[in-house]
C-alpha cells in the first residue's frame, strides 16, 4: 500500500496547550470534523494507519493480527473550540486525544467526580537529549521516561530518522512503550503487564506500523 505522508488538503496546524484544564462535561459536545489537522500527529476523519500486532498471553505468543487505527468520532470543548479525537484500538495514546505540533494531550472523567473532564498533557517533544517525569495509567502511578532516538527505526513502513522514544512504567503492574516519528504518530508500541499472582511483567501487545493514508 502506497504510504502518502503529505495531505492533499490543505490542513490546519494546531498550536495550542491546554495541559492542566478541565470542563464541564455538557461543554464537551459531538462535533463532526471536517478539516485535517496538521500536528505531531496528524489527523482526518479519513486518515488511517495499519499495524501488524503480535499478541501474546502474559508473555506466551498467540496469535499476529492486522489493525486498523482511524479517528472517526470527534468532540469540541466549547470553551476553547478544541477538536478531539477518539481512537479505535490501543497503540498507546489516549482514547480521547488532541495533537499539537509539539505534544500528545488526553482527555477523560474525572475519577471520582461527575460532570468534569480532565486534559493531561502525556508526552511529546522536548528539550536536551532526555526526560523523567511523573505520569500514570487510569489507575495506577508511573514513572515516565522521554528519550531521542539516535538510531534509525525500520518497520514495513519505512525507515524513520529522528524519532522519540516514550515509557510509561508502572512498577509491579504495566510497562508501555511507544516509539513517535513526528508527522506521521506512532510507529511501533509495546505493552507488558504484570499477570495476577507474579512480579514480572509479561509481554501482551507489540503493534508495528505497515502503512499510513493522509489526505
Amino acid at each position: 500500500m502506497l504510504n502518502i505522508p503529505v495531505a492533499k488538503q490543505e490542513c490546519e496546524l494546531q498550536t495550542a496547550n491546554p495541559s492542566g484544564k478541565s470542563y464541564a462535561s455538557d461543554s464537551v459536545v459531538t462535533y463532526n470534523c471536517t478539516s485535517n489537522h496538521c500536528g505531531i500527529m496528524p489527523l482526518g476523519s479519513k486518515n488511517y494507519w495499519i499495524y501488524q500486532d503480535s499478541i501474546f498471553t502474559d508473555g506466551v505468543f498467540l496469535k499476529t493480527q492486522m489493525d486498523t487505527l482511524r479517528f472517526t468520532f470527534q468532540k469540541q470543548s466549547l470553551t476553547d473550540g478544541l477538536v478531539w479525537w477518539q481512537s479505535n484500538i490501543e497503540v498507546g495514546l489516549p482514547q480521547w486525544l488532541y495533537a499539537s505540533d509539539s505534544s500528545f494531550f488526553g482527555l477523560a472523567d474525572r475519577m471520582f467526580t461527575t460532570g468534569i473532564k480532565d486534559v493531561k498533557k502525556e508526552f511529546g517533544l522536548f528539550a536536551g537529549d532526555s526526560i523523567r517525569y511523573q505520569t500514570s495509567f487510569e489507575d495506577a502511578a508511573a514513572i515516565g521516561k522521554s528519550l531521542k532516538l539516535k538510531s534509525p527505526v525500520s518497520t514495513a513502513a519505512g525507515t524513520f530518522n529522528d524519532c522519540l522514544y516514550f515509557e510509561k512504567n508502572a512498577r509491579n503492574y504495566r510497562k508501555d512503550q511507544v516509539f513517535v516519528k513526528s508527522g506521521i504518530g506512532v510507529i511501533r508500541y509495546v505493552q507488558e503487564v504484570v499477570p495476577p499472582g507474579t512480579r514480572y511483567l509479561a509481554l501482551q501487545k507489540i503493534s508495528t506500523l505497515v502503512s499510513y493514508h493522509f489526505e
